[in-house]
């Protein structure tokens, strides 16, 4: 991150304009008091920014009032950020640019700089209210497009409050340069300004100033948006966007036709305009590019790694709490990832590299010397150490009034099948102290001892010809286990019985779990081969349960019996759904006042090799905004606009 420096000669008048502030200022060298035109005076978090003229002068009106930051960049001169306090006064601010001396840099860093990549989210609509989603799609420019392919698979978007917290975080799997996603706001979340920040690991070698940030305002549901004047709304290019009719009707198809489009990856989104007043917005087109220069020697403490996937780092301790050097297996819960390495000499290890979604359970296994039977230990989990950031949130830069309804309403098919609120219950229980275990509920068929079975090391070889009607099938991966009565159970449904530790179910493959079990530290075995309804659904296809013995490790959970841990992998994006009235099972009884009336992060050519979408019209007549961001093949920015009208 380049170090900031006291940088220009600014002088600041402030005047109140419409409950707003207007700023203006000069911009000269500190040097020669020679006004700097070409000067970018952005406030920081927010979407406005002004140019200096040939004298340096520049206007910024529309501003909240309140605390903020500004940011002013002339390129051969030191960027500088000043915190700002803008009243109902005049204030003059005085500040000198210096000229600014790039660093030497290593050869090491003069390479770093070929693989810098910058950020764009685009969003659905410019603010929200509580209960409602937040669309997004991310855009990830390469100041080298060839390296494209060698960076990062993983960007973080992230919400903070107005007092710099994080509220919410998700982790998005990132293709080709491109990434959908979706926040869904609780129904309770407090008004305000609120700062979203798009990263990968990779651009902390840049400083955190290279990040994306855009506001997204989340106001109260009885809170409206005052509409701009003409002047200040987006200008509409309309030719570049074409419809069958310039009005439709209530819950009409509408298809839409990108006729100059040129090949790229685009967004669009259509939002009813008096739910969704236009205001100034981060614009793609403007902040696409790479700013000049490079970047100075990378923030220390910060990993620098280009993240393939999900990555995590973790520590093996051995059961006197110390790190060891063991060959470290790790099974994925349904088996299809199975990864195996050896740690350093103090038990350190990263993996890089995986691709799942929402959270998964990974079971382990650690072996040392040549017999590599010994199992010991737990695996401990090292989380990243994020920066907190200290920010000074601005206000809103456009003017509410208080309204007598909700403004925003969530029709039923927009909400995603898969939200459910649940009421919050309080779950109590009392623990089982050491090993007076009852067995199994119901009874068990067969009761087989540890000093009846083979030692082969792990449970489950041990136990082949030991329960009758027990098959075990190690061809396949993982070992096939299921009782001989469950072979005839549908194909589709799994065979495998119950396993329990300590009368604690156990989730994951049978085979797995048996696997990683130590037989020095098993007492008996109970096994049920029919089905018990005792134990609800997971009963079906009968139990072994497994009773360990006292003392057998210095741990004490039960989660280190089976020794495994959770991951979090990528947020898996919601599905936009949006009513189709041709079809005749759709429910047609449901009101229909959507907001953003279609979202479409990834815009198709048809057959006619043109980009074309279509969507139809809700219960509510006046005008749609029809909105396209997106990138050509070319690597060139494009934004397109219209209007569409819809009467009753």
């Amino acid at each position: 991150m380049r170090q900031y420096l006291i940088l220009a000669l600014l002088q600041l008048t402030i005047v109140v304009a419409q409950g707003q502030i207007t700023l203006n200022g000069r911009v000269v060298s500190a040097s020669t008091a020679k006004p700097l035109p070409h000067a970018k005076v952005q406030v920081l978090y927010l979407p406005l920014e002004a140019i200096t003229n040939s004298y340096g002068v520049f206007e910024l009106s529309g501003l909240p009032t309140g605390q903020m930051e500004i940011k002013v960049t002339c390129p051969g001169y030191a960027f500088v950020t000043l915190k700002v306090n803008l009243k109902n006064a005049i204030n003059t601010l005085t500040i000198k640019l210096e000229e600014e001396l790039l660093p030497v840099l290593s050869p090491l860093y003069e390479e770093l700089n070929h693989y810098r990549e910058k950020i764009f989210v685009v969003t659905d609509k410019p603010y929200y209210y509580p209960g409602e989603i937040i669309w997004l799609k991310a855009f990830v420019n390469y100041i080298d497009p060839s390296k494209r392919d060698s960076l990062s698979r993983v960007v973080y978007v992230e919400l903070f409050d107005y007092n710099s917290q994080l509220k919410m975080r998700h982790v998005l799997s990132l293709d080709s340069g491109r990434l959908a996603g979706s926040f869904l706001l609780p129904d309770k979340m407090p008004p305000g300004n609120y700062i979203m920040r798009a990263y990968t690991r990779f651009m902390y070698n840049f400083g955190e100033d290279q990040f994306f940030y855009k506001s997204i305002p989340i106001l109260d549901g009885s809170e409206r948006v005052v509409p701009f004047s003409e002047t200040q709304t987006p200008q509409v290019n309309a030719t570049e966007i074409e419809t069958a009719r310039t009005t439709y009707g209530l819950r009409e198809q509408v298809t839409i036709t990108f006729p100059k489009l040129p090949e790229g990856n685009y967004t669009v989104s259509v939002t009813d305009m008096s739910q969704v007043v236009s205001i100034p917005e981060l614009a793609l087109t403007k902040t696409w590019a790479f700013e000049p220069g490079i970047s100075k020697t990378p923030p220390t403490g910060i990993d620098e790694i280009v993240e393939k996937g999900v990555r995590f780092t973790g520590k093996f301790v051995s059961e006197f709490k110390t790190g060891k050097q063991v060959t470290l297996s790790l099974f994925k819960q349904d088996m299809t990832e199975v990864l195996e390495f050896v740690t350093d000499e103090k038990g350190w290890f990263q993996v890089n590299g995986l691709k799942f979604y929402d959270s998964v359970t990974f079971f382990y296994k650690a072996t040392k010397g040549k017999k590599g039977n010994s199992f010991y230990g737990r695996v401990e989990l090292a989380f990243e150490n994020e920066p907190t950031p200290e920010w000074v949130v601005p206000g809103y830069w456009f003017k509410t009034e208080t309204a007598t309804n909700p403004q925003r309403m969530l029709a039923d098919y927009l909400a995603p099948p898969e939200v459910k609120m649940l009421q919050e219950v309080e779950v109590r229980a009392s623990r089982i102290e050491g090993s007076q275990y009852k067995g199994i509920r119901g009874g068990a068929d067969k009761i087989v001892k540890a000093e009846n079975l083979l030692n082969f090391g792990n449970l489950l070889l041990s136990l082949q010809g030991k329960i009758p009607g027990l098959i075990i099938n190690c061809n396949t991966s993982p070992c096939e286990v299921r009782f001989n009565r469950a072979s005839a159970s549908s194909i589709t449904t799994s065979t495998e019985p119950l396993v329990l530790i300590n009368d604690v179910p156990v989730g994951g493959s049978t085979g797995t779990i048996l696997q990683n079990l130590d037989i020095n530290m098993v007492e008996r075995i109970e096994v049920s081969s029919r089905m018990n309804v005792l134990y609800g659904d997971q009963g079906r296809n009968g139990i072994i349960a497994v009773y360990l013995k006292d003392g057998f490790t210095r741990f004490t959970s039960i989660a280190d019996v089976t020794p495994s841990f959770e991951l979090k992998g990528f947020n898996r994006p919601f599905m936009f759904i949006s009513p189709d009235y041709s079809n005749p099972n759709q429910d047609n009884s449901i009101s229909d006042f959507r907001s953003t009336v279609y979202w479409n992060p990834e815009l198709k050519k048809q057959s006619d090799n043109l980009y074309t979408c279509s969507f139809f019209t809700s219960d509510m007549p006046g005008q749609y905004r029809i909105t396209l961001q997106g990138i050509t093949h070319q690597n060139q920015p494009v934004y397109q606009e219209s209007v569409l009208s819809i009467s009753n």
